[in-house]
């Protein structure tokens, strides 16, 4: 047999011809590859990227006859405030009554001191009702800030307050003590009153005189501001008693400065509020709901009798107080 070695080493030389051809191209691949992402892929810095401050908060929209009011927090900038309304919504105590805007007049028709009681209807045509005493949409109470006051013990809460207070003859019993200590207490009540709270002060025997600092103008709703309650003060140490009594003209009245509480005090169980008269009071006030606290002067203990000043309070939200007048104290 011929010998065949010469023919194995030819095939073996071509073999590695093409093997290393082959692994060459792979490293040249490789290389190549690597030289291109070192030029185009950029390095990142170590740690975490710093980002740019910025600022976030959550826009409360309250919906009001479409139109929208956004509250913020105290710490956002009016930057912010500008990019979700122009203007900011009104708070509590901003839409309370300001001190310093003008008093709200009660009517040019009120009767004076000096003026005779009208009749019931004459008064219910012209004094306006509570719309017309009021400067905005809703009373200032509904939007919180009310007071708590009190006249001989019974509390009232609120924002406008007005009280009717008999100066009859019959008040100047007891060496004046009745009237004298009647005084006091309103005077007192008026102390808690802050500058945003109403009130007006309602004197009677059969005539009516409401307290009004500026005789030349009508008689307003004053406010609790230093100004306004000294006024008052001055009013109520002038009232000296005299007349007969008259309930139901004062009453009416009252509740037609639209208040949110009438203190009501006297010391006369006759003439009482007719079963009619107190049915017409409850009718107006069903429109105002105003609560009625009444304070009876009386001589010796309460009797427990459900007199018209109980049945007053009970039907329009309030309390009835009874002060034996033996037992006031001398003095202005």
């Amino acid at each position: 047999m011929p010998d065949d070695a010469p023919a194995r080493e030819l095939s073996r030389r071509m073999q590695a011809r093409r093997v290393a051809p082959a692994w060459l191209m792979s490293v040249v691949t490789h290389l190549t590859l690597a030289l291109v992402l070192a030029f185009t892929v950029r390095a990142v810095p170590r740690g975490a990227a710093v980002e740019p401050d910025r600022t976030a908060g959550i826009a409360l929209v309250q919906n009001v006859r479409g139109e929208r009011d956004y509250f913020r927090e105290p710490g956002d900038s009016s930057e912010q405030l500008a990019a979700t309304d122009s203007a900011a919504p009104p708070s509590a105590a901003e839409a309370l009554p300001s001190a310093d805007r003008p008093p709200i007049e009660i009517a040019g028709l009120l009767p004076s001191g000096d003026e005779s009681l009208a009749s019931a209807a004459e008064l219910g045509d012209a004094i306006p009702g509570a719309d017309g005493f009021t400067a905005g949409p809703a009373r200032s109470k509904d939007f919180g800030g009310g007071v708590q006051t009190e006249v001989f013990g019974v509390q009232g809460n609120g924002t406008k307050f007005v009280y009717v207070f008999d100066r009859s003859s019959s008040m100047n019993g007891f060496e004046g003590r009745p009237l004298a200590a009647a005084k006091r207490e309103l005077i007192a009540s008026l102390a808690d009153l802050a500058p945003v709270h109403q009130f007006q002060i309602v004197f009677y025997n059969d005539r009516i005189t409401v307290c009004n600092p500026n005789p030349g103008l009508a008689p307003k709703l004053l406010y609790g501001n230093d100004r306004d309650r000294q006024a008052a003060a001055d009013f109520v140490r002038s009232i000296t008693g005299a007349g007969g009594t008259r309930h139901f003209e004062p009453l009416m009245t009252a509740l037609r400065m639209g208040p949110d509480v009438i203190f009501f005090l006297t010391d006369a169980e006759e003439p009482s509020l007719s079963a009619d008269e107190l049915a017409k009071i409850r009718a107006v006030n069903r429109r105002h709901e105003a609560s009625i606290h009444t304070v009876e002067f009386g001589v010796g203990p309460f009797r427990g009798e459900e007199n018209f000043l109980v049945k007053l309070a009970r039907q329009n939200h309030g309390r009835h107080a009874y002060v034996d007048v033996t037992r006031l104290p001398a003095g202005p």
